[in-house]
């Protein structure tokens, strides 16, 4: 093993059904999270680590952060955001072609 070893903690961050799990499975190399079309299949934070020969990474798979509309809305969104404190980097992840609305991510206020 090398002398310098890197390691920290990554947030995976967006919308739902933007491709969060998809790509922590890619990442990884494994089918470790639920990956489906119907949205906010990640209910709960999913941790995975990456371990490389110089560097390990810990992903953290988020729910879907949006505008809840109940108490499980709630819970996941505050699971998502929860995140951003815990982490050394946050990965946020979007579609290209798809705009900014008013309860969007990207117009949250917190």
């Amino acid at each position: 093993m090398n002398d310098k070893f890197y390691s920290g903690f990554i947030s995976l961050i967006g919308r739902p059904n933007v491709g969060k799990s998809t790509l922590m499975n890619r990442l990884i190399g494994e089918k470790i999270a639920i990956v489906s079309p119907k949205p906010q299949t990640t209910r709960n934070r999913i941790l995975t680590i990456l371990t490389k020969e110089d560097f390990q990474v810990v992903f953290i798979d988020t729910p879907g952060i949006h505008k809840p509309k109940h108490k499980l809305g709630n819970f996941m969104v505050k699971s998502a955001e929860t995140t951003l404190n815990e982490v050394d980097s946050v990965l946020m992840l979007v579609e290209p072609n798809v705009g900014a609305g008013n309860g969007s991510l990207y117009n949250r206020q917190t």
